[in-house]
């Protein structure tokens, strides 16, 4: 995680400080999460001083030292990934509409209380699947939230039997996760199911090709780039379950993401969003392993189908 604090939020924000449930969790996200990169727009001259005058500050620089920048602004722009990208800033400056727009969150003192409650009420459900299911129209919450990339796990998605269609599954649940959304948007597609003509890996490609130019002309209006890769392939990490990740949520099905036509089961859907501290380890896990995997995937000398389009 990149977390971006301008310095007058912190101060702020420490002096607001009154343990209400979206400040314990902002609280947390700055100072117990783990594996992240913090800038602040502070002197370094300054930061014993910081540290006397802010415990917020000095509590996260326990931990490890910020890293001082002069215009968190020009960082952003300069330096951020934006894999996973939040910015607390102490005014709601235009130019974080820019950032939103390559897929950071981005809060300001003003706001950021009602912002992070509106993503937790939104994003943070369960679907009991033992009862009816009709659409997938409750994910257009997810316009509640930034993200750049989708990364969908699940071996049986573009299977596109008879009752598995992808018209039916996995295209409305993208184009609700789409709703109004301008960002450039990376999705992968894990799978091990193409129902190709037959075994072969000329035929799996050219499965693959045409599901990828379907997508393409669904999606013709939006911003979204396309890859599929093979989850069959022998490793130590078993992608098993099925899940939905962005950059900052994790949408989850033991049954999977292909429901309709709906059968009940015992399964369920779950949402969760980083501002649960065991999302965000668990999501940041999970990620890292579906990272490893694919770099292993791609350094593998093998003639079997491995993604498209990359491969």
């Amino acid at each position: 995680m990149e977390l971006y604090i301008d310095k007058e939020f912190l101060d702020n924000f420490y002096l607001d400080y009154n343990d209400k449930p979206i400040q314990e969790i902002v609280k947390k996200i700055f100072i117990e999460y783990g594996e992240k990169r913090v800038f602040v727009n502070y002197d370094a001259a300054n930061f014993e001083k910081l540290e006397n005058e802010n415990e917020f500050f000095a509590l996260i620089s326990n931990i490890i030292p910020p890293t001082p920048v002069n215009s968190i602004k020009e960082h952003l722009f300069s330096k951020s990934d934006f894999r996973q990208t939040i910015v607390f800033s102490n005014y709601n400056e235009e130019w974080l509409k820019d950032i939103e727009s390559k897929g950071a969150l981005c809060f300001c003192f003003e706001n950021f209380e009602e912002k992070i409650k509106n993503i937790i009420d939104q994003l943070h459900f369960r679907i009991d699947l033992s009862e009816s299911f009709t659409d997938w129209n409750f994910l257009s919450k997810f316009h509640f939230l930034d993200f750049n990339t989708i990364t969908i796990s699940d071996r049986y998605i573009l299977s596109d039997k008879d009752n598995q269609k992808i018209d039916d599954n996995l295209i409305p649940v993208l184009k609700s996760f789409f709703s109004n959304k301008k960002t450039e948007i990376k999705i992968d597609i894990l799978t091990k199911e193409l129902n190709a003509i037959s075994s072969s890996d000329n035929h799996k490609k050219e499965k693959a090709k045409k599901i990828i130019n379907k997508l393409n002309r669904v999606f013709a209006n939006s911003k979204a780039k396309f890859n599929i890769i093979m989850n069959d392939f022998p490793s130590h990490y078993v992608m098993h379950d099925r899940s939905i990740a962005t950059n900052f949520s994790l949408l989850e099905c033991g049954k999977g993401f292909n429901l309709i036509p709906f059968k009940a089961s015992d399964s369920e859907i779950r949402s969760e969003t980083i501002f649960d501290k065991y999302t965000y380890n668990r999501l940041k896990n999970i990620q890292q392993k579906q990272k490893e995997y694919t770099r292993k995937l791609m350094s593998l000398n093998t003639m079997k189908f491995k993604m498209y389009p990359k491969n």
